[in-house]
């Protein structure tokens, strides 16, 4: 039997929130570092969760020849040099969402990913959610027979006028950190469509900013960057579909994909970001006008586990399931045993879009990548 991978985890935030019970769920994987900025907060760290290294030094981290993989947490801009100082230290790589700041950034991971040669994947997990993944195998068995289209759509009250619910993310205002209602929840989805019908071709976008300032325990945030953004995409096959995101809007449906084809329609809805407990998979091939409805799909058993993984579905832990099911790819591709998937290659691709929404949405045309 061959010895666990070792992971070190970069953030006592998200990091250890969600990866590491994820991490902490597959065989053959142990977490024995964490690393945050300072001494002291690294060494609490490492005691509050039962990690047996601290580290507060990355770089340190990342040249350490007793840990086989770094996950990478924090803002884009930080998390660039925690990539770089992993991948050339031959590490394999976990990297967060949005990939990175801008595109130069986003190459340049991609490139030294190519050169080290190993295992780097990016924290976009709609694709492992369970109905997303049933969802999938129902398309390409032909369910709805010929896929006309699709459109994909995130809108909640992350932010509003009376109260900031993510207050860890005051980040997603600045420009400096990457961020924005397309570039952080956009990314998310364009994953899903890019793993569902492929590369994209060409884009239409409009994105603005509608809410101008964020309440924060008596302080005030003035956002600068869309907080909205529309995407009509044209993919490499020809088929059209649609994304729509916006982290301020109130009484927003959360999240809801849908697809509909020559037979009928699938739709995965959440009440916020889609976890593998709370998302449900619905459809319809009943072609009356005006009276066919969307009935609820039960999810196979086949979907609710993961190969050499203790994770249960319908725990609420944020993300755990489906995260661990990218995490169990990465672990088995390591090994010589699998493909890991969303790699840096699907990552450079949607944050080309990404950047290429933003032009679209400045000139007021298509634009080709």
């Amino acid at each position: 039997m061959s010895p666990p991978l070792r992971v070190g985890i970069i953030s006592a935030a998200w990091g250890a929130k969600a990866h590491l019970p994820a991490w902490r769920s597959l065989h053959g994987v142990e977490v024995t570092a964490i690393c945050t900025s300072r001494p002291e907060t690294a060494a609490k760290a490492a005691e509050d969760f039962q990690v047996a290294r601290a580290f507060h030094d990355f770089r340190a981290m990342a040249a350490d020849p007793a840990i086989d993989i770094v996950d990478c947490g924090t803002r884009p801009p930080l998390r660039f040099d925690m990539v770089m100082a992993a991948l050339g230290a031959g590490k394999h790589v976990y990297n967060g969402i949005p990939f990175a700041k801008d595109l130069d950034d986003a190459r340049a991971m991609t490139d030294a990913w190519r050169e080290a040669g190993t295992v780097a994947v990016v924290d976009a997990f709609m694709q492992a959610v369970p109905p997303m993944v049933q969802m999938k195998a129902m398309l390409d068995a032909g369910w709805i027979g010929d896929v006309f289209g699709a459109d994909v759509a995130f809108e909640v009250p992350l932010f509003s006028a009376a109260q900031t619910n993510v207050p860890g993310y005051v980040w997603f205002a600045d420009p400096a950190n990457g961020a924005s209602a397309g570039r952080n929840l956009g990314s998310h989805m364009l994953h899903l469509l890019v793993h569902f019908f492929g590369p994209v071709a060409s884009v239409a976008a409009d994105q603005s900013l509608a809410l101008k300032a964020w309440p924060l325990e008596g302080e005030t945030i003035r956002p600068a960057v869309p907080d909205r953004a529309s995407m009509l995409l044209r993919h490499a096959s020809g088929l059209p579909t649609r994304l729509e995101a916006n982290w301020c809007k109130i009484g927003g449906d959360g999240f809801r994909f849908s697809v509909w084809g020559s037979k009928g329609r699938l739709e995965a809805r959440a009440p916020v970001f889609p976890m593998a407990h709370d998302t449900r998979l619905f459809g319809t091939r009943d072609a009356a006008l005006g009276s066919a409805v969307l009935e609820n799909i039960p999810v196979e058993p086949e979907y609710l586990s993961v190969p050499g993984c203790s994770a249960i579905a319908d725990r609420p832990e944020t993300g755990l399931l489906a995260l661990a099911s990218i995490f169990a790819k990465m672990r088995d591709a390591i090994n010589g045993t699998g493909t890991a998937a969303p790699d840096f290659a699907q990552a450079l691709h949607v944050h080309e879009v990404v950047e290429a929404a933003v032009r679209a949405s400045d000139e007021r045309q298509w634009v080709n990548l």
